[in-house]
């Protein structure tokens, strides 16, 4: 079995539609049964008790500092120390991020030549919205059978300002520099992008993601 954990306050995690889909697409990639939960149901006991051999965390919309994501101790203990390999998605990755002491930030305020792909969301703000290029800086077992330039879903005006000393880097776009990390030392990834999300026009996301499941596995193997 696998987790997927919403990252969103509890309201916008019982009101959503879209965890059923992403379930089925994770399943899919992962070839195992998934279970969705919010991460404030997230402990070390819930997790001895589960046993899942990898972990995804979510995106989400809700500012950070309005709930209690960054503090909330179990899920602190799942992404810092808990050695399960785990996969955080845009908001994810970003929580992944500043557990290890990472500083979050806005990219950048609109310059006159720049063009609002989403004015509706915090209209001002530059957004990566849409399918982006996204150039692989280091090689990794994760993009296995990918070219070096990827084509993924992105929907953030948030970032990882700077990656901490536990992490590698490895893609980047020119509006945002830290794209997707792993851990020096064990299986913990974080990517801004929607691997999980991307139209069925581009394979990468659902490539990478199989490449995760398939190092997660290897993990799992390697353990027992």
């Amino acid at each position: 079995m696998i987790l997927y954990v919403v990252t969103e306050t509890e309201a916008k995690y019982r009101a959503s539609t879209d965890c059923a889909r992403i379930k089925h697409t994770l399943e899919a990639q992962a070839r195992d049964l998934c279970l969705i939960l919010h991460f404030s149901q997230l402990s070390r006991k819930r997790i001895a008790e589960l046993q899942p051999w990898a972990i995804c965390h979510s995106g989400g919309a809700t500012p950070h500092a309005e709930y209690n994501v960054l503090t909330h101790r179990g899920y602190r203990w799942v992404t810092r120390t808990c050695n399960i390999p785990q996969i955080g998605f845009c908001g994810g990755h970003q929580i992944i991020a500043a557990h290890y002491g990472a500083e979050l930030g806005d990219m950048h305020r609109l310059r006159p030549d720049e063009p609002d792909l989403n004015p509706e969301y915090l209209p001002g703000l530059y957004k990566e919205w849409g399918v982006f290029p996204i150039e692989v800086v280091r090689p990794d077992p994760i993009f296995k059978g990918l070219p070096k330039t990827l084509l993924m879903q992105e929907r953030h005006r948030h970032e990882v300002k700077t990656l901490p000393a536990q992490f590698h880097l490895l893609a980047s776009t020119p509006n945002c520099k830290i794209q997707a990390y792993v851990h020096r030392k064990k299986p913990l990834y974080g990517v801004q992008f929607h691997p999980e999300s991307v139209p069925a026009t581009y394979p990468h996301g659902p490539a990478l993601l199989r490449n995760f499941f398939a190092i997660a596995r290897a993990h799992q193997q390697a353990g027992q």
